[in-house]
């Protein structure tokens, strides 16, 4: 790499456009994390790009080299680390607050991907409500940085032949590592360096000319375009359930590649496209876009709901582009071009004190329990609630996560009846599976069958997940076919949509007992309801939780009630039974939130709500069995 691509600065818009609307969880862009594997393969490049420039001029240093990566990195993630810290004591409750100067702490020693994988995945639920959980990505880069020069410097008086076979012998070394940690450790694969390092060794590949230069025209432009596709699929294909990365990342990596190397002569479509004013704007002021726009989405949605509807969604899109332009314009740019510390000493003195000052505020954050004094104990109390390990929804062999789609199915322990009790089978998603052990404690003189995986709708559907597919069909076809049980209970995050396929597996269900339970939609929150129930404290405005409750669910369950009146299946209305019209039964009798997050019930919950059940018909006669 010897002159200026302004089409890479392209691929780098088409990246953080990716990255941003995943994050304003933009329906068509579910697969949109995978804007940070495009980055990977450009610093790859990049980098290898530049120091062998270097190296071949005889001009290469290490001060040289890291002065440049703390010169366009440090500025504006100190300032973003400055402001979301000052956010932070606005908008975090204690227990989030200390767990943001842990991460603050661990971005600022270039170890966030350390930290979060040791923490939480990815994907998991409450991950993207993280401020610095993007700092993942910077920091397996910043680790790259530190080491492939020492290694490049160390072999550069190799053979150009015997220099690429070492990159490509890693790349492969590290592709290997990914798809053996994708099925044994994947948020192992996800988070730390060497089983990414394949992405940036692609890049690093492409730089020292490893790949053989593709003369035809015409198959440059197929290939630019292949490359573009590929990426856009990628996008748009993918999401949370696709296992990522392993062998799904190939696609983005390859399409990133393929956009590069065909770039190089200047003359494909892609490149013109890439190339324009307005895209390469974009692409020099991603990095900045990239460092704001977590904090912002992030606090947006703790301070206003977790909730995105599409206004919300074009207001954080201008904020986050608006303070990522501002950045790039007025802190990015004069430290990396306008003379702002042109010493390098004290260029890397201001670096280490910022870092120093970040280190210090997240231990006062840590050592200091997130400073739960700013808030009413009660508020506290509420906002670092946690329910018991038990209450959880079960994460396999009963109930089956989408981590575990590979899974063969529920244990069979999960499927044995009970001869000293009446049997239950339990269907569904994870709304099915939050009952189970409250509607144990309601109903000890019951046995519930569990056969529940995530996202897995019980219905006679052919379609979806294959863990729903095999969990569902297994408990259709195979099992209740040769079980006689006392009643099947059916639940889930049901929608409009759902109510023929409800009716026709009803219709199915009774060919194998005389009592189908529907249990009907649950209240839903646009925000977490412990959070809710916090904010209502420290606000003063009890109205906060039935606001911010999503009226469309009593829309439903008026549907279903409809529709399964005087039916073959006794209709359960959770939201009936916990619901009137001043508002629904949030916290039980301790005090504590009976649904953990948006919609889920905690063990306390379920037990709360079957015993409301109790006098109701489908449940009456769960109610009069004698208890054992």
């Amino acid at each position: 790499m010897t002159t200026y691509r302004p089409d890479i600065d392209g691929l780098r818009a088409i990246a953080i456009a990716l990255v941003l609307m995943f994050h304003l969880k933009v329906g068509f862009t579910k697969g949109g994390y995978v804007g940070v594997d495009v980055f990977f393969v450009i610093s790859g490049y990049l980098i290898t790009g530049i120091i062998l420039k270097d190296l071949e001029a005889r001009r290469f240093s290490f001060f040289r080299f890291y002065e440049r990566r703390v010169r366009r990195l440090f500025p504006a993630l100190v300032a973003a680390f400055a402001a979301s810290s000052v956010a932070g004591l606005i908008v975090l409750y204690p227990p989030e607050l200390e767990a943001y100067g842990k991460s603050l702490a661990g971005a600022a020693l270039f170890a966030a991907n350390i930290f979060f994988y040791s923490g939480r995945g990815y994907f998991a639920d409450g991950a993207d409500v993280l401020p610095l959980h993007h700092t993942w990505s910077l920091s397996v880069e910043e680790q790259f940085y530190l080491f492939f020069p020492l290694l490049l410097v160390a072999l550069s008086r190799l053979p150009r032949p015997a220099l690429n076979l070492l990159i490509l012998s890693i790349a492969v070394l590290s592709f290997g590592l990914s798809l053996y940690f994708m099925s044994t450790n994947p948020e192992a694969a996800f988070y730390l360096l060497l089983p990414r390092a394949w992405e940036l060794a692609i890049g690093a590949l492409l730089a020292v000319g490893a790949v053989p230069i593709i003369v035809s025209e015409r198959m440059r432009q197929v290939a630019a375009a292949l490359g573009l596709i590929a990426i856009l699929i990628a996008d748009g294909a993918f999401n949370k359930r696709v296992p990522f990365p392993g062998w799904s990342a190939l696609l983005p990596c390859i399409g990133a590649a393929l956009i590069i190397h065909s770039g190089r002569e200047r003359d494909t479509a892609v490149y013109r496209l890439l190339s324009h004013p307005w895209v390469v704007l974009l692409g020099l002021a991603s990095y900045s876009i990239y460092v704001w726009h977590a904090p912002i989405i992030v606090y947006y949605r703790l301070a206003f709901g977790d909730y995105l509807d599409n206004a919300d969604r074009v207001i954080l899109a201008a904020i986050c582009l608006a303070a990522g332009f501002l950045s790039w314009r007025y802190i990015e740019r004069p430290f990396r071009y306008g003379g702002w510390l042109p010493e390098r000493r004290r260029l890397f003195q201001a670096a280490g004190a910022a870092m120093v000052a970040v280190l210090a505020v997240a231990t006062i954050f840590v050592a200091g329990k997130g400073l739960e004094t700013r808030f009413p104990p009660e508020a506290r109390q509420l906002a670092a609630f946690r329910p018991p390990a038990d209450s959880e929804q079960e994460e396999g062999p009963c109930f089956i996560s989408s981590a575990l789609g590979n899974a063969p199915g529920v244990a069979a322990h999960c499927l044995v009846p009970d001869p000293g009790k009446k049997n239950y089978l339990l269907m569904g998603d994870s709304f099915a599976i939050h009952y189970h052990r409250g509607f144990e404690d309601a109903f000890p003189h019951l046995h519930f069958l569990v056969a529940t995986a995530s996202g897995c709708a019980p219905l006679l559907r052919d379609t979806g997940a294959a863990r729903c597919r095999k969990v569902m069909n297994n408990a259709f076809y195979s099992f209740l076919p040769r079980h006689q049980l006392d009643g099947v209970v059916i639940s889930g995050l049901w929608t409009p949509a759902d109510l023929p396929d409800v009716l026709q597996t009803i219709q199915y269900l009774k060919q194998f007992t005389g009592n189908v339970i529907v249990m009907g939609p649950t209240p839903i929150y646009r925000d977490k309801l412990p959070r809710l129930l916090a904010r209502s404290i420290i606000r003063n405005d009890p109205d906060i939780v039935n606001r911010e409750r999503d009226a469309s669910r009593a829309v439903l369950d008026g549907k279903f009630a409809t529709a399964l009146a005087g039916g073959p299946a006794k209709y359960v209305s959770v939201i009936g039974a916990l619901c009137d019209g001043q508002g629904c039964v949030t916290r039980d009798e301790k005090g504590d939130p009976i649904q953990s997050d948006y919609g889920h019930f905690t063990r306390s919950g379920a037990r709360l709500l079957a015993r409301t059940l109790f006098s109701s018909s489908a449940f009456a006669s769960l109610a009069s069995l004698p208890e054992r």
